[in-house]
């Protein structure tokens, strides 16, 4: 079942470079209206959550540490570049942007908010058991936490 043609509503499309990431763009594309409107998220973690920083007290001069998070918002803002171009050829008319934020699933729900996106579409693993309690879902609880629609992709 595929949305009116007339909306304009921009959907969140959770980007990470995988394969459960990919298959969401096309799952979206192949559900929704084309021509629609997306923003492609890539989120990362903000620096001062790397395990590493500051432990027994070993210092981190500025410059290191700029050029360690510009690499880590340049990788992200890369891959979220990537996932847009993949919606574009999908189909959409899609905006790629980078993020920090921990955990992830509440730095895509804050953004969907921010940006009024009608629906979220994320791919999701399928963990279960052992992993899925010590590695969690950030699919999972990004549906558990937003009041948006989301869309959870199997498949690959």
């Amino acid at each position: 079942m595929a949305m009116a043609a007339e909306q304009a509503d921009t959907i969140l499309i959770a980007y990470d470079g995988s394969d459960h990431a990919k298959a969401a763009i096309r799952v979206a594309a192949d559900r929704l209206a084309p021509g629609g409107k997306a923003l492609v998220a890539t989120v990362y973690e903000p620096l001062d959550r790397v395990p590493f920083a500051g432990i027994a007290g070993l210092p981190i001069d500025e410059s290191t540490t700029e050029a360690i998070f510009g690499g880590a918002r340049a990788a992200a803002q890369g891959a979220a570049e990537e996932g847009a171009a993949l919606a574009r050829e999908a189909g959409f008319e899609a905006e790629a942007i980078a993020v920090d934020g921990v955990p992830v699933w509440n730095a895509l729900v804050e953004l969907a908010d921010d940006r009024d996106a009608a629906l979220i579409a994320i791919g999701s693993r399928g963990l279960s058991g052992v992993k899925h309690v010590l590695l969690g879902s950030v699919a999972s609880a990004v549906a558990q936490h937003s009041r948006r629609s989301v869309l959870i992709v199997h498949d690959s």
